[in-house]
């Protein structure tokens, strides 16, 4: 757990890891970005410990090579103090980048199963929620 973040660091270090993964999609073959506003809570197993969750996607204007993109991910974040990072296959075959950072924190890069969009999901650092703020709200 880090005992630095609230939901809102949270939130933020889980969207700018969405925003770095991102970066690794050439530009040239993006034809537009949602990153989602709102995510939901998970717990963390203890009580009072949760993680933010977030989602990027980025609809495709041409092709990607998906294997390369997650090959040079999961490299980069092999390599970085405080992660970890792997190879894995989704059950329809698209390989997957799955990185795990510092505190509980974990983001994965893969191809839709049409493939036409990448999609990023984040579980941000974990983090005490204070007594005055719900699991159940939206932030």
């Amino acid at each position: 757990m880090d005992e630095t973040l609230d939901v809102y660091g949270a939130k933020a270090v889980a969207q700018s890891m969405e925003n770095e993964l991102a970066s690794y999609v050439p530009t040239s073959s993006v034809a537009s970005t949602e990153q989602l506003d709102k995510g939901i809570l998970l717990s963390c197993g203890a009580d009072g410990i949760y993680q933010w969750t977030g989602h990027n996607y980025l609809t495709l204007s041409g092709p990607v090579d998906d294997r390369e993109l997650v090959d040079e991910i999961a490299q980069a974040f092999a390599r970085r103090p405080s992660f970890a990072a792997r190879l894995e296959m989704t059950p329809d075959g698209a390989p997957r980048a799955r990185v795990v950072g510092p505190a509980g924190s974990s983001y994965s890069l893969t191809t839709s199963v049409d493939r036409s969009r990448i999609e990023i999901f984040s579980f941000s650092p974990c983090f005490r929620l204070p007594d005055d703020m719900s699991r159940r709200a939206d932030y």
